[in-house]
């Protein structure tokens, strides 16, 4: 009954239907507050990619705690989203996009969140 309160205003065959669709967050900055709504709405086929770490000046807006300052960005939320949901499939890579890396990174991604 995780998404029981969401049939306030989707359907159950929706509710369904969004758990495997594949999104992707590049970019786990401010990305990492729409990663943690979408997760928590019912996404739970989520590919995280960042290749940046967490600074002190990022707390402010990012969804993150000064025990993940000096971390990668993608791991640490990796890490927070699979405490939220342990059975969603996340997985994350800690790297940037590049033209090089592009089509590896967002094949099969039916949802792509640049933030």
């Amino acid at each position: 009954m995780r998404y029981a309160r969401n049939r306030l205003y989707i359907q159950e065959e929706e509710q369904e239907a969004i758990k495997n669709i594949p999104i992707l967050f590049a970019g786990c900055g401010i990305g990492s507050n729409i990663a943690e709504c979408a997760l928590r709405f019912g996404f739970e086929n989520i590919t995280i990619v960042d290749g940046d770490t967490i600074e002190l000046s990022n707390l402010n807006r990012q969804n993150y705690t000064e025990e993940n300052i000096s971390q990668s960005k993608a791991e640490s939320l990796y890490n927070r989203l699979k405490s939220i949901n342990p059975e969603a499939k996340i997985n994350f890579h800690y790297e940037f996009i590049t033209e090089e890396n592009l089509d590896k990174i967002i094949s099969n991604q039916k949802i792509i969140i640049n933030a």
